[in-house]
């Protein structure tokens, strides 16, 4: 079954966009900045801006001299950036569009553009095809323009990624596509797929680390990942039933016989992530990858 990735978006996002920020999603963003290494001058396109969180932090940095073009399918994340950008001073260097970033070839803003950087920041793992997005994206970056994107670690939200084998399984995927990115190497093959090259990847924390916000504190090896919670086999009724309910889930459930098929299956999956001991280990981590487009 295929989803229409915009229209989920759409849904999704709009629900959350007056609290989106009131997470650890604004450090993440600078964090996705400082990664990037922008510098006074630079044109950046960051896509699926959402509340404009680095497109913002981003237009200080490249100056009047530089502009940002932030996109992304949220009505109700663009109007969070956009009051932002009317409390905040000036950004003359900055415009938002609404628009899917699946198709960016229909946007009129962007005919002939290309750009020194582009961003895009926890959303990745949306994109059913997400090799194909990334060839799309590629091709507005100058030569030797930079490219940054995430996606979550296999073991971070453990509960999102047994769902999403539970979709598979009932032909009823759920909007979100991780299982691609089972390790590091995954998230290089595709960009390097898409024509980039020199590209390198990390592990970094997206949660809270109390008493720092450094980068450096957030920044792992892929074996020092910091496990978040720990959960048990028998825990599964209790985290399916909090999951069902969500937004993201709730189509897997429509009726009473449904909710049992997903129910029983997402039990099967829930055991087969447990170690020896029946113990989950859910870590806190994404892949964050870097990539230049080769010149020319």
């Amino acid at each position: 079954m295929e989803r229409d990735q915009a229209s989920d978006a759409q849904f999704l996002y709009d629900e959350r966009s007056v609290r989106y920020d009131k997470s650890w999603h604004p450090r993440f963003a600078k964090h996705m900045i400082e990664l990037i290494n922008l510098k006074p001058g630079e044109t950046v396109l960051d896509l699926a801006c959402g509340t404009g969180l680095v497109s913002l932090q981003a237009a200080k940095i490249v100056g009047p001299s530089g502009s940002v073009v932030g996109i992304d399918i949220s009505s109700g994340m663009l109007a969070q950036a956009e009051k932002k950008m009317s409390t905040e001073a000036a950004h003359d260097n900055v415009r938002f569009i609404r628009h899917s970033i699946t198709d960016l070839e229909s946007v009129v803003e962007l005919k002939e553009k290309k750009f020194d950087v582009i961003t895009c920041a926890s959303a990745l793992v949306l994109f059913q095809r997400p090799a194909i997005a990334l060839k799309q994206w590629t091709r507005y970056l100058k030569p030797r323009g930079r490219l940054i994107v995430d996606a979550t670690h296999p073991m971070s939200q453990i509960s999102g990624i047994v769902f999403e084998r539970v979709g598979n399984q009932l032909g009823n995927p759920i909007p979100s596509y991780r299982l691609p990115f089972q390790k590091p190497e995954d998230l290089e093959v595709i960009m390097k797929d898409a024509g980039l090259e020199d590209v390198s990847t990390r592990l970094v924390a997206q949660l809270d680390i109390q008493g720092t916000e450094a980068l450096s504190d957030y920044v792992w090896k892929e074996n020092e990942t910091r496990v978040e919670n720990v959960y048990h086999v028998d825990d599964w009724e209790d985290v399916f039933e909090k999951g069902i309910r969500t937004n993201w889930l709730h189509h897997l459930a429509v009726d009473e016989a449904s909710k049992e098929k997903a129910k029983k299956l997402f039990k099967e999956e829930w055991t087969n992530v447990a170690d020896s001991e029946g113990k989950i280990y859910e870590v806190d981590g994404v892949f964050v990858g870097i990539g230049y487009r080769k010149p020319n």
